[in-house]
């Protein structure tokens, strides 16, 4: 165990304090590179050019590897390793100063934090006692060290600096003399140097001393640099010329600015012990800034005066505040040189002549440096008009509310404010309008509170309104927001409003000198035109016409008209987006007929992957725009997942108007079909066909309709209604016929087969499924064969008819393995599995039911819940109950969230039946309960087989 001295000549010591000797140059340049970046790899091209300067031999990387095992092995050092960016030598804190540096100096800013001037003074006074002369003394490093050399003097400096700063305000002016004139000594033009040693003198009753080294300095600045001492030590020198007495009194007024805190404060609990805590508690920088950021009428000022109030006294040297008007209407952001004058006039500083911002700046600094301060600047424009009215000093801390996120600033620590939640939003209507009044409603005031969108500024409106009428109900006010219309304008009272609080934020875009900002002001009316919920990036750029789409998102989420809830996906809140709506707008119908196109070519490329060999995607037609593609299902599904809401909600925005040409829209609904077959979600799927049914209808379009027919009568028999099924399909049918489609012909007298097998009337399955196959033979379709080969096995296995079942369902596998269809290839299985059950062959029924699951689960699909009923039934036939009962609650558990109820009343019958072999009766008895109410509903032909057993039992 060794332990090392690198702040200064390289000195290496055993750990009970034996000296090691290294005298070769190489292996002391290259030991010395490595503790330079210890803990950290260094690449061998940094350590190959160190040690061979002029030209690396041919050999140098396996010299290198050479030196590197010397090393180790001379030094012992067991935590020398190569990786795969370099070499790198693992090294504990304490056995090496430069490291033991570093530390001692964070645990002086922390004490600085917490105000223990005393211990940070000691930390620093330890971290600059380790400095024996110039680091690496004697070694040459090589000129990519010299940058990281710079540095680590730099931060030298900084903490003698900052311990010189301490002893100052602690009184120890003679302790910092010595050390202040032998840095000074070493670094002449560092002005701050100086300016704490005249200080110091000037303390110490030397002020002919002070200005004698002001005079020095300048000379050299002038003779060298050709330029004048900076403001502050050349205010430090006028103060110390008239013998100020602020320099050696202790601090001026204490000012107490804060407004008053607001009194119906409402929530708001994580806000403010996330600010509290990086304010109040240990921060790893001295002087921490908190921004909080959000929209407008969010509620951020209400929060910064909450949070200053709370903490006012940690901060006993004053508390200043500045409204900066960066968001007021009619109001210019007030310039930094005339808050900064404001400041300094309530600090007590006299007239300075400081006539720039940089100036006036310095001197707030130099004002506040000692002082445990906290400033507030509410309402920020922008990061530019927040910096120079930061302090710097140890003991302060700035609280900064804005609509942009002002992450620029350095340190600083964001708090994003969102919209109240529900329970918050109601308790805030209560403070103001009485909680008797919402007591006697609350149903209505959930509702109002839903329709001001939780939006604090929109609350605090209703609340005052209905202050101001104590005889209305809250429902009264609720019924009047209920017209999205007309709800900006309920939304105002006296001289708040809710669409004059967005107005701001559009016209800090809008007015911008940067030209990105004012595009993005130009597309908040499209952009709030969707229905849906969200915007993916690519759709964006879809609406808007432009590939630099993201970029106008972010311009706009950085105003708090948009959110951006997850890496490329932006939402409007409801009423900013009823405000971008009332907004002029030219070219609506052509930007959201470009997002109903991408959106349908899209879901067309993933129904490719979702259901290979499927004929829909060649009758769909050309559209205009391309979409996006998807390298496997697993992305496609991830697509259609996340935008599910976005594409029902567009398909039934185009049915709610009669301005979009509706083929996209149809396209749409008819491309969803592979996804939701896979996945479920019955009702978006009646929701999205009806929409379309009802565009097609409008438009006079038969095959769009027949399509969208022919999907809501598969949507209605998953659902288990089979009257309405039929009904469709039937529609269908005849639409398809009048347009002479014999492929949607064939797919519709499909769908009726299914119907009546589910029925219970297979004869009249067969019919229809023998039907269907004649069609898609007679159209060479080989997929539409496969599907009603597959459905025909299922039915003749219930008929009795094993050989034709087998033979079928053998054939359709064929083919879907052909193709790709990985689904519907399961599909096969699982009735292959049946067909065997049916025959008794329990085992090679598992091994069929077993491999459909493992390939349903892999594909992510809802069907698994018939497979695994059909699993858990064989386990029970086998006696093994266990197995029978988890494979048949996972069955309940996922039908019930897919909302399959016959697949549900097929599973709660399976485990009626094992709980009663297992003896359970009770459990037995509930289930079968809730199958018969299922069947019963459903009017299904298992009614009667269910009743019948809860009779017997």
């Amino acid at each position: 165990m060794v332990r090392f001295r690198v702040l200064g000549p390289l000195e290496i010591d055993t750990i009970d304090g034996r000296p090691l000797r290294l005298t070769a140059a190489k292996p002391r340049t290259l030991l010395a590179l490595l503790l330079l970046h210890a803990n950290e790899p260094v690449s061998p091209t940094v350590l190959t050019d160190a040690l061979w300067p002029l030209k690396p031999p041919r050999t140098a990387a396996t010299a290198l590897r050479t030196h590197i095992w010397a090393l180790r092995g001379s030094l012992g050092i067991t935590g020398l390793t190569a990786g795969p960016n370099g070499y790198r030598i693992e090294i504990a804190e304490d056995d090496l100063d430069l490291l033991v540096f570093d530390a001692l100096t964070r645990a002086g800013r922390r004490a600085a934090a917490r105000g223990d001037l005393p211990a940070a003074a000691e930390s620093w006074r330890r971290a600059l006692a380790l400095w024996r002369g110039r680091p690496f003394d004697g070694i040459e490093l090589g000129a990519s060290a010299d940058s990281v050399l710079t540095d680590l003097a730099e931060r030298r400096f900084a903490v003698l600096e900052d311990w010189a700063t301490a002893q100052l305000t602690l009184g120890r002016h003679a302790d910092a003399l010595s050390a202040l004139a032998a840095a000074g000594a070493e670094q002449p033009l560092r002005e701050r140097l100086h300016e704490l040693s005249m200080l110091a003198l000037y303390r110490s009753g030397r002020q002919a001393e002070a200005l004698a080294a002001f005079r020095r300095l300048r000379e050299r600045l002038v003779v060298e640099l050709g330029i004048e001492p900076g403001p502050p030590i050349q205010r430090l020198h006028r103060q110390i010329l008239s013998a100020d007495p602020t320099l050696d009194a202790p601090p001026g007024p204490v000012p107490r600015q804060l407004p008053p805190d607001v009194a119906d404060f409402t929530g708001r609990h994580r806000e403010l012990a996330d600010a509290r805590a990086r304010l109040a508690g240990s921060p790893l920088r001295p002087a921490p800034v908190v921004a909080i950021a959000g929209p407008g009428g969010v509620g951020k000022s209400a929060l910064a005066v909450r949070v200053a109030h709370r903490l006012a006294h940690r901060f006993p040297d004053g508390q200043l505040y500045a409204d900066l008007q960066g968001a007021t209407a009619g109001l210019r952001p007030l310039a930094p040189l005339d808050v900064l004058g404001r400041f300094l006039r309530a600090l007590g500083v006299r007239e300075t002549d400081a006539t720039s911002e940089a100036e006036a700046s310095a001197a707030f600094r130099a004002a506040v440096a000692h002082r445990r301060l906290l400033v507030v600047l509410d309402n920020a424009h922008d990061a530019t008009q927040v910096r120079p009215l930061l302090p710097a000093g140890p003991h302060a801390a700035t609280v900064v509310t804005s609509r942009r996120v002002l992450s620029t600033l350095d340190g600083v620590a964001l708090v994003h404010l969102d919209v109240l939640p529900e329970p918050e939003a109601v308790r805030l209507l209560a403070r103001l309008a009485g909680a008797d009044r919402v007591a006697a409603d609350p149903g209505a005031t959930r509702l109002l509170a839903r329709r001001c969108g939780h939006l604090p500024l929109a609350l605090r409106i209703a609340g005052a309104r209905l202050a101001a009428r104590p005889r209305w109900p809250v429902r009264a006010l609720a019924d009047r927001l209920a017209d999205a219309r007309r709800r900006l304008d309920e939304l105002q009272v006296a001289e708040l409003g809710v669409r004059s609080s967005f107005q701001v934020s559009h016209e800090l875009l809008r007015e911008s000198t940067d030209p990105g900002e004012r595009a993005a002001a130009a597309a908040l009316p499209l952009l709030s035109m969707p229905d849906g919920p969200d915007l993916g990036v690519p759709a964006a750029a879809a609406l808007l016409d432009r590939p630099d789409a993201e970029l106008l998102l972010e311009r706009l989420a950085d105003c708090h008209l948009l959110e951006c809830p997850a890496p490329g996906r932006y939402r409007q809140h409801d009423l900013v987006r009823l405000f971008g709506r009332d907004l002029p707008l030219d070219g609506g119908d052509a930007a959201f007929g470009r997002l109903l196109a991408w959106y349908a070519a899209t879901a067309w490329q993933a129904f490719r992957l979702l259901r290979p060999a499927d004929p829909r995607p060649d009758s769909a037609g050309l559209l205009a725009a391309p979409g996006s593609t998807f390298a496997n299902v697993a992305e496609a599904l991830e697509w259609l997942e996340t935008e599910r809401p976005n594409l029902v909600a567009a398909v039934r925005q185009v049915a709610a108007t009669s301005r979009v040409d509706g083929g996209a829209a149809t396209s749409l609904a008819r491309a969803l079909f592979g996804f939701f077959h896979v996945r479920g979600y019955l009702n978006d799927w009646l929701g999205v066909n009806q929409a379309a049914r009802a565009i097609a209808q409008r438009s006079g379009d038969r095959t769009a309709e027949a399509h969208a027919c022919r999907d809501l009568g598969a949507a209605h028999e998953m659902r288990g209604e089979y009257a309405e099924a039929l009904s469709c399909l039937r529609a269908g049918l005849d639409g398809y016929r009048s347009v002479g489609n014999l492929a949607g012909q064939a797919a519709c007298l499909n769908s009726v087969g299914l119907v009546h097998d589910s029925l219970g009337q297979l004869t009249e399955a067969t019919e229809y499924l023998e039907r269907s196959l004649a069609i898609s033979r007679q159209l060479d379709d080989r997929h539409s064969q496969a599907i009603s080969l597959n459905n025909l096995g299922e039915v003749y296995g219930r008929l009795g008819s094993y050989e034709r079942a087998v033979a079928g369902l053998q054939e359709a596998l064929a083919i879907f393995q052909a193709n790709g269809n990985r689904r519907n290839a399961a599909a096969s299985l699982a009735n292959l599995g049946g067909v065997y059950e049916q025959q008794g062959a329990l085992d090679a029924a598992l091994r069929y039911y077993e491999e459909s699951l493992a390939e349903l689960r892999s594909l992510g699909t809802l069907s698994v819940t018939d497979v695994l009923t059909y699993v858990g039934r064989v386990h029970r036939k086998q006696g093994r109950s266990d197995q029978a009962l988890a494979c048949l609650r996972e069955a309940l558990e996922i039908g019930e969230r897919s909302g399959e109820r016959r697949s549900v009343a097929a599973t709660l019958y399976e485990l009626g039946l094992t709980e009663r072999e297992r003896g359970a009766v009770e459990p037995a008895r509930e289930y079968w309960r809730r199958a018969l109410a299922i069947f019963e509903d459903l009017g299904l032909p298992e009614a009667t087989e269910v009743a019948s057993v809860l009779k017997g039992l």
